[in-house]
């Protein structure tokens, strides 16, 4: 799976084009943010009648560039966004999905996809990249934070068209990263109920550690890498993979705890089960049919990761954890075990939903 590369990239092919009607926005879909002639842009993609089923939106956008080669990118500014949010037909947010990597979201995900009538953007780089600039490219006054804000808020609207006509319900599912934009995100859409998805912190690097993502490629972006870390750029270097993973996710669990309230849900791998899932789905406030919990059941026992549903599901929490090294363990309690088990005193009291 290619993950997204947080930052906006350069684009010089010479495909930039200027759309002169809005109107021919309808049923392209923003699929990156990218820097074409020195200036911020979108890239836009061609899906009418494309079905979003692959687990991972740029999945999906390399399928349609595969089977559409002849079709180019149309490539505009980023005022777009905000116009075609005025005059397309989109959904509103049901759900949002926040994790911290490797953590059983892929798997929710798709429960949300198997819905009737749904739509699942899942990583999208266009939101990415929109909200890695929080991080790199605001001021004092708040004047390019709103910007930004309504950036993003014209990309999830683009995202949410209606393309088939019968769709009803709209989940996102973010990057990791993204968690640390958890309060910006939420006072853009205040009432739209957000489940967290976390997982021991001690798997969580083993795992990234056995792939590594591109959000922890500090060469992809470093003034985004050490804006997620809080450090200085000059200390990057000195940051052992091990290290850097282990303080990503100790901030990320605690942007989480710092923003939950009653329309948050926290949730930790551990307890992902098929009857844990439909309870999820309903905490988004969606009724789940006969067929469709059946559909989600047969789900919970695939691999979520593999787009053609083949691949069965193993546990490997316990070899993840048998195989860490000391060094491992020793960064993991120093920067993330105590917002960890912050989180999971935070969630003891409450009830997962019935």
């Amino acid at each position: 799976m290619r993950m997204s590369k947080v930052g906006l990239l350069d684009h010089n092919d010479g495909s930039a084009t200027t759309l002169p009607d809005i109107e021919q926005l309808r049923s392209w879909l923003p699929v990156d943010a990218l820097v074409s002639q020195g200036r911020p842009a979108i890239e836009w993609l061609n899906m009418s009648g494309v079905v979003l089923a692959e687990p991972f939106f740029d999945q999906t956008v390399a399928r349609v560039r595969n089977e559409t080669a002849t079709e180019l990118p149309l490539i505009t500014d980023l005022a777009e966004l905000m116009r075609l949010e005025k005059v397309s037909d989109s959904l509103s947010p049901s759900g949002f999905i926040f994790h911290s990597s490797r953590c059983g979201s892929t798997l929710v995900a798709n429960a949300c996809r198997a819905l009737r009538d749904s739509l699942v953007i899942a990583e999208a780089p266009v939101l990415d990249k929109l909200i890695s600039r929080f991080f790199t490219d605001t001021d004092e006054a708040g004047t390019k934070e709103l910007l930004y804000s309504a950036f993003l808020r014209g990309a999830v609207s683009a995202l949410g068209q209606r393309r088939f006509g019968t769709e009803r319900h709209y989940f996102i599912k973010f990057a990791p990263t993204s968690i640390l934009q958890f309060g910006r995100i939420r006072r853009i859409w205040p009432g739209v109920p957000v489940l967290v998805l976390y997982r021991d912190p001690i798997e969580t690097i083993v795992s990234n550690l056995q792939t590594i993502p591109d959000w922890m490629t500090i060469e992809s972006n470093p003034a985004v890498s050490a804006a997620v870390l809080g450090v200085r750029l000059s200390d990057l270097a000195s940051l052992s993979p091990e290290e850097f993973c282990a303080r990503a996710l100790g901030r990320f669990y605690s942007a989480a705890a710092a923003e939950i309230d009653d329309n948050t849900l926290l949730c930790n791998y551990n307890e992902l089960s098929p009857e844990t899932l439909l309870r999820l789905i309903r905490f988004f406030r969606v009724s789940v049919s006969a067929e469709e919990t059946e559909t989600i059941i047969q789900q919970a026992g695939l691999y979520s990761k593999d787009p053609l549903r083949e691949t069965a599901f193993t546990d490997d929490g316990h070899s993840k954890r048998a195989s860490a090294s000391t060094s491992l363990r020793e960064m993991a309690e120093k920067w993330a075990m105590p917002a960890y088990r912050r989180l999971v005193e935070l969630q003891e009291p409450k009830t997962m939903p019935r």
